[in-house]
């Protein structure tokens, strides 16, 4: 089995510590969400992995080999970010092109039918594209690179609702494939909850979850109804928040061990939790909510 593993990853500016000792393995033929609030170090990670940035520490191996400075192994991977490593004065077609062989395993017929399908004007000029299809054509690289690794960092960035339900269904093939490893750097979380299979969380430059995402989900409910039932079945759990609207409110909260959902009373409803709201406690979010 493929795979890429990042150990201890130091990333300081000046005083400031950015990563602090991050370490995750990375498997081929699976999905990733590396989630966390702006300035979490999402992006400086990717980056650092793709060797854009330097590190303080830490090593980084492919299937057991360094990866710095070792090309024959960084064309294994592909990166999409908000970054253009190309002339604003390029055509799409010449990036195309241009990229194709770089990358060994590289569909250039597939990436003009995704341009089709998204409808990008392939003669168009970098500079002349709309923030949506700046995303686009990279996202397109990105999925036509075939590459053992690919990191999609913010992949949905400006696009519109239809745009993103076809990159989702494309993103969705492409996995399934089970050739790649991805790993989706997000905000919208619940859009790409379904297509992530383990997820991991940054919180002041340290990986406070890193787990499969179905067991992650599994280990919170939320239960609504009358305001005075809802807190005497709450009283001794670890809520994560609550939202009250009059007498009604709706509490997350951490199943304990063993405990099944059907132990809920009649009188109070019972609901799964999205991966968006876990996120949001984890990260900071504010444990009582008023509606």
């Amino acid at each position: 089995m493929s795979e890429l593993v990042i150990e201890n990853i130091i990333k300081t500016y000046g005083k400031n510590t950015v990563l602090d000792g991050v370490s995750a393995k990375f498997e081929k033929g699976h999905s990733y969400g590396l989630l966390g609030r702006n300035g979490a170090g999402k992006s400086t990670l990717i980056n650092i992995i793709m060797q854009r940035h330097a590190r303080n520490g830490g090593t980084i191996t492919l299937d057991g080999e360094k990866l710095d400075n070792n090309d024959r192994l960084l064309s294994r991977l592909f990166c999409m970010n908000d970054s253009s490593l190309y002339p604003s004065d390029f055509k799409v077609k010449t990036v195309f092109k241009i990229t194709a062989p770089m990358y060994e395993k590289f569909d250039l017929e597939y990436a003009e039918k995704l341009a089709e399908a998204f409808g990008l004007d392939m003669n168009k000029r970098l500079r002349q594209l709309s923030t949506g299809y700046n995303t686009i054509y990279k996202v397109i690289l990105a999925l036509s690179s075939n590459a053992d690794y690919i990191f999609l960092d913010e992949p949905v960035l400006g696009i519109d609702v239809n745009q993103r339900e076809l990159f989702y269904k494309t993103l969705a093939r492409k996995m399934s494939e089970g050739n790649s490893c991805f790993v989706i750097s997000t905000h919208i979380i619940e859009e790409m909850q379904n297509l992530i299979e383990k997820t991991l969380i940054l919180r002041d430059g340290k990986i406070i979850l890193n787990d499969e995402t179905e067991n992650i989900l599994s280990r919170y409910a939320a239960v609504s109804g009358k305001g005075e039932l809802v807190d005497k079945f709450t009283e001794n759990r670890k809520i994560i928040c609550t939202e009250s609207m009059g007498n009604f409110k709706k509490a997350v909260f951490e199943i304990a061990d063993k405990e099944k959902l059907y132990d809920i009373p009649a009188e109070l409803s019972a609901d799964s939790v999205d991966l968006q709201k876990v996120f949001y406690y984890l990260t900071g979010g504010s444990p009582e909510e008023t509606a």
